[in-house]
Parts: structure tokens; C-alpha cells; sequence
């Protein structure tokens, strides 16, 4: 587990720094994300469920920049490792919240993904996520949809540390880097930075506030937006099945 957490510490602060000094032509960008997540477990079972939505809006304008669900199933492989397979529909507005054309593009993302966890100290929590997309674009000449879908893999790696600084209270900071292959689009896909406070005010409910600095690259190779995000999530747990309430 320390290699790996080596391996991909160094890994994403290469990608980090290849971003940041390759960079020349920046469009820079406010929005906000608003998110809900649930995880459903299963009694005596190492299967769980995540379902999440997430919308995402300029400032400007109160303008949807994106629409995202994600749906996957986990299977633990030990008590801090766990597997998974998964689905994501997405609905892409314009990058520019003030553009004439209003299209949303959809595309539909298979994925898997591997997630592995260390506890450093009763304080300190290291965790690392790889995920491979699969997505399948719909085709656009940037007016309207035409049939059939542009295919390209995505591979994301993503490290976090998370501080518990009480009872109920921890801050969390990640890194995730993320890069393509297939034709026709850019090795480089986007690089997000993310430093958070997440409160726990139940057993299974509790809500996230972070910061996000987001790095993508353009069609274009040599530019690239930079996003400042707000993002609030809130997190739900159920246990399956519910345990029936008593009537005496």
C-alpha cells in the first residue's frame, strides 16, 4: 500500500506540473456544483450501491453548464479495498455560459474502478481511486446532434488525505488527474484540485462544502480552461433491507 501511495503521489504531481507550465492560452471560468449521493448497503454483504447526481451552473446567469448521474456497484475485496463497475449519463451544455447556441450533447460512460484506503494515524486517512471510462459522445457539428457516437478511454487517478479534526468533522484534500486515448483527442484531458470540510450530523447523513480548482484542456492543444467551483454535496446511507419499526 505505500508504494502505491508513493507511486501515485509522484505520478499526479507530474501531471500537475506538466499542466501548469505547458499552459499558454487560459479562459477562466466561476461556477458551482451541487451534488447528492447515496450509498445503499446490503445486511451481511460486501456488495454496496452509489447513485449520484450532480448539476453543475455558471455563476453567471445562473447558467447549467452540466448534468451528470452516476450509478455503481462495489464489491469489497477486503475491508479497505473494493472494486467496482459502473454507469454515467451526462448532459454537456455549452462551455461558455453566454453562447448563442444552446445544444446539450449527451454521452453515455461505462466505468470501473479500484479503491483502496490506509489509516496513517487515528487522524490521518490516505485513500486512492483508479477509474477507466469508456465514453461514448454523441456526434454534433456544434448546431445540432447527428446520429451515431464518438468513442474515446479515459484514466483517472485520484489521491486524498482526509483529517478528522473532531468528532463529527474532518477536511479533506485531493488530487485527480485524468488523460485519454483514442483518436482524434488530446492526451491531456483535465487536472482538479479539491480541498474540502465534510460534517457528519447523523449515523448515515452528512454534507461536504470544498473548493475545486479545475484545469482543462481545449480541443485546441495549447489552451485550456480554468475553473473556480463551489461544490456542495450531501451524502445519504441506507441499509437494505430497512429495519421494520416496532408497534408496541
Amino acid at each position: 500500500m505505500k508504494t502505491l501511495k508513493y507511486f501515485t503521489f509522484y505520478l499526479l504531481l507530474f501531471g500537475s506540473a506538466r499542466v501548469s507550465f505547458s499552459q499558454k492560452n487560459v479562459t477562466n471560468q466561476n461556477l458551482f456544483w451541487l451534488r447528492f449521493s447515496n450509498q445503499t448497503n446490503f445486511k451481511n454483504s460486501k456488495f454496496f450501491l452509489i447513485n449520484e447526481v450532480e448539476d453543475r451552473r455558471f455563476y453567471i446567469s445562473n447558467t447549467q453548464h452540466h448534468t451528470i448521474q452516476h450509478n455503481h456497484l462495489h464489491y469489497k475485496i477486503k475491508p479497505n479495498v473494493d472494486v467496482a463497475l459502473g454507469q454515467t449519463f451526462s448532459w454537456q451544455n455549452p462551455q461558455f455560459p453566454d453562447a448563442n447556441i444552446k445544444l446539450t450533447v449527451p454521452e453515455v460512460r461505462p466505468f470501473q474502478e479500484i479503491n483502496a484506503s490506509e489509516k496513517i494515524n487515528p487522524k490521518l486517512i490516505f485513500s486512492t481511486r483508479f477509474r477507466i471510462d469508456e465514453r461514448f459522445i454523441r456526434n454534433n457539428n456544434g448546431t445540432e446532434l447527428s446520429d451515431g457516437y464518438k468513442f474515446n478511454m479515459r484514466y483517472r487517478l485520484r489521491i486524498q488525505y482526509q483529517y478528522l479534526i473532531w468528532k463529527n468533522g474532518s477536511l479533506k484534500i485531493s488530487d485527480e488527474l485524468m488523460i485519454n486515448s483514442g483518436k482524434n483527442t488530446n492526451f491531456f484531458d483535465q487536472n482538479r484540485i479539491f480541498i474540502s470540510y465534510e460534517h457528519k450530523f447523523t449515523k448515515n447523513t452528512s454534507s461536504e462544502i470544498g473548493y475545486l480548482r479545475w484545469y482543462q484542456q481545449r480541443s485546441q492543444f495549447d489552451t485550456y480552461f480554468q475553473r473556480d467551483i463551489v461544490r456542495f454535496s450531501l451524502f445519504q446511507k441506507l441499509n437494505f433491507p430497512l429495519k421494520a419499526k416496532s408497534t408496541l
